[in-house]
C-alpha cells in the first residue's frame, strides 16, 4: 500500500504536467499565433481522475489572440468538472469529454477596439470610463457591444462560443460569458467539428 501511494505521488505531477501541456497544444493550434499556459487544480490527480473520470477545474490563460485588425489581450477560461476518457490517458493522449461549467473572459484594450472598429485611436476615450456597462447581443457568427454610440462586433471563436457581459475594467473592456459546452478549441481533434 505504501509503495501504490509513493507511485501515485511521483506520477502525479508527471501526469498533471502531460495533461495541461496537451491541452495548451490543442489550443495553439486552433487558435493559430497565440500563447497558452494550462493550469490545472486537482489533487490529487491520478486519484481523483480515476474515481471520477474528472478533473475538478483547469484554468487556461491565452494571449496574442488574433481576429484579423484586433487583438486580445488574453482570454481566460475557467472550466468546472472536466470530464475527461481515463482509457485515452492510459494510452498516452489526452481527449475531454465535457464539462459541468466554464467562465470565459476576454480583455480587450479600449484603444484597441476602437482602432480595430475603425473609430480612431482616441475618439470618444473619455466615453470609456471604469466601471461602463455595455449591452451584448448575439448575432450571426459575431457578437455586437454597444456602449453609448460605440458598437463593436467580435466573432464567436474556438476559444470565446458563448454571449455575456461587457464592463469597462480600467483601460480595458471585459466581455465574460459562461457555457455548459466545450469550447472548440478544447476538444479533441477527432471531435473537432463537434459541438
Amino acid at each position: 500500500m505504501v509503495l501504490l501511494g509513493v507511485a501515485v505521488l511521483v506520477a502525479d505531477p508527471i501526469a498533471i504536467r502531460r495533461t495541461q501541456s496537451d491541452i495548451a497544444s490543442r489550443i495553439e493550434q486552433r487558435v493559430p499565433g497565440s500563447h497558452a499556459t494550462v493550469t490545472i487544480s486537482s489533487s490529487p490527480f491520478l486519484v481523483v481522475l480515476a474515481v471520477s473520470g474528472t478533473i475538478h477545474e483547469i484554468h487556461a490563460h491565452v494571449t496574442d489572440v488574433a481576429d484579423g485588425s484586433l487583438t486580445l489581450r488574453s482570454v481566460d477560461v475557467t472550466v468546472h468538472n472536466l470530464k475527461v476518457s481515463r482509457t485515452s490517458l492510459l494510452h498516452g493522449s489526452v481527449k475531454l469529454l465535457g464539462l459541468s461549467s466554464a467562465t470565459i473572459t476576454v480583455t480587450i484594450g479600449v484603444v484597441e477596439m476602437l482602432r480595430a472598429a475603425g473609430y480612431g485611436a482616441l475618439a470618444g476615450l473619455e466615453t470609456f470610463a471604469s466601471g461602463l456597462t455595455g449591452s451584448v447581443e448575439a448575432g450571426s457568427g459575431r457578437v455586437q457591444i454597444t456602449f453609448g454610440r460605440f458598437v463593436f462586433t467580435v466573432p464567436y471563436s474556438s476559444l470565446v462560443p458563448c454571449v455575456g457581459s461587457a464592463q469597462v475594467r480600467g483601460a480595458d473592456i471585459i466581455l465574460t460569458c459562461t457555457t455548459t459546452t466545450l469550447p472548440p478549441a478544447l476538444q479533441s481533434p477527432s471531435a473537432k467539428g463537434g459541438t
